[in-house]
């Protein structure tokens, strides 16, 4: 497919579009990126943060674009094409679509090795589900403390949408 702005995942064979975010989607999503590079940048060791709209392959058939991922080490990035490395932690500021992105993608991140996913509301909650298969879920509604992620605690106030 040629390249696009617009977010175009691929599951199974089956082309899924998903209309252009919120300007509120987008802001959360923001929020939340400084967060995390903030606490990416403040390690001893490097680590890989990247947002939507990245081709990420979980598997043959499978590129999805989280609208956050994050690699514990820092990761080799291609010129072009999607990077064939499983992120540690996905996040998605949950769209109009709530059931794809918590039953749908989580599934797919679960079974390619994601080890927590963060299913976020703009007003609050943060769904964090880890575990085998992120199959253990936590409402987060004041701090996001990562179960993979050392160090990272987030001061969700600074994250939500009011």
């Amino acid at each position: 497919m040629p390249p696009s702005a617009t977010k175009v995942e691929l599951i199974d064979g089956e082309v899924v579009v998903s209309p252009s975010p919120s300007p509120r989607h987008q802001e959360v999503l923001r929020r939340l990126l400084r967060e995390v590079e903030a606490w990416a940048s403040a390690r001893s060791r490097p680590s890989t943060v990247l947002f939507a709209p990245a081709d990420i392959r979980f598997r043959d058939g499978r590129i999805l674009q989280p609208d956050l991922a994050i690699w514990l080490d820092a990761i080799a990035l291609p010129e072009e094409g999607p990077i064939d490395v499983v992120p540690d932690v996905c996040a998605e500021v949950l769209s109009r679509d709530r059931l794809y992105d918590r039953v749908t993608k989580r599934a797919i991140y679960a079974q390619s090795g994601v080890r927590e996913y963060w299913a976020v509301e703009r007003a609050g909650p943060v769904e964090r589900w880890s575990g085998d298969g992120l199959d253990v879920a936590d409402e987060l509604y004041e701090r996001l403390e990562s179960t993979c992620l050392d160090g990272l605690d987030i001061d969700l106030s600074r994250v939500f949408w009011r």
